[in-house]
């Protein structure tokens, strides 16, 4: 289709992987709820003079949440330390693991979306080379091993996580630039997929990709501005490639 020719050199495409690939953002809202619940029990445990409810601790573990992952911080450790600095108070180390290994026992049971596993065994079958550029999870916490339950993860060529081995997390360009490299493609051969509309579309065409951004349920606003086009699901790649 003509309209399409702006992808006519693409020979590998890159996936995000958390509400790109899988469902990542309910799960991890219910497991800040149970952080919350344990973080309130251990206040009023230790510190029975501050005052708080369970309703609070989960809105500002939340906001917390939402402005640090923005902010690129993805240790879980540090989302809680912040939420106690707020009332003055602090935790022992095995207390803030506790914590994180409470979140992803819930946050870490991702179910891949349908049309990213139609998508994945479509492109294949079309040649494409197929890769994962995704942010670490961060102390404590193991992205690797979330990756290794996608079902169709042999399928991938490559698998950059960026904010391990010393290579920058999204938004910087280096995560997007290293993983052509390892395909030995140019830039201008690689397509990035994902759902961010900073961390994946914007940055990687500042790094030289082209960019789709996949916009599940139509909350991007100015969508086109970010990426090369916008799509609601992955499914949606077969009419394109």
């Amino acid at each position: 289709m003509e309209e399409f020719n702006i992808f006519k050199d693409v020979k590998a495409i890159f996936f995000d992987f958390d509400n790109t690939l899988v469902s990542f953002d309910k799960l991890s809202n219910e497991a800040l709820v149970k952080v919350a619940e344990d973080i309130l029990n251990f206040i009023e445990e230790n510190y029975p003079n501050v005052n708080t409810t369970k309703e609070e601790l989960t809105k500002n573990l939340i906001e917390i949440s939402k402005k640090l992952d923005e902010e690129g911080i993805y240790d879980r450790r540090v989302w809680w330390e912040e939420l106690l600095k707020r009332y003055n108070i602090n935790a022992e180390m095995e207390d803030l693991y506790e914590w994180t290994q409470i979140y992803w026992s819930i946050a870490g049971n991702n179910t891949p979306y349908e049309d990213s596993l139609d998508a994945i065994e479509y492109l294949k079958r079309k040649g494409f080379k197929l890769g994962i550029i995704t942010n670490s999870d961060g102390e404590w916490g193991d992205k690797r091993q979330r990756l290794n339950k996608f079902p169709l993860i042999s399928y991938f060529d490559v698998i950059t996580i960026s904010g391990e081995n010393n290579i920058k997390p999204k938004p910087n360009v280096q995560p997007f630039i290293l993983s052509c490299e390892k395909l030995n493609l140019s830039v201008s051969q690689c397509l990035m997929v994902g759902d961010d509309p900073i961390k994946d579309c914007l940055a990687a065409k500042k790094a030289g990709l082209y960019s789709i951004l996949v916009d599940r349920e139509g909350k991007v606003k100015f969508a086109e501005l970010y990426a090369d086009f916008v799509i609601q699901n992955l499914k949606q790649l077969e009419e394109i490639f």
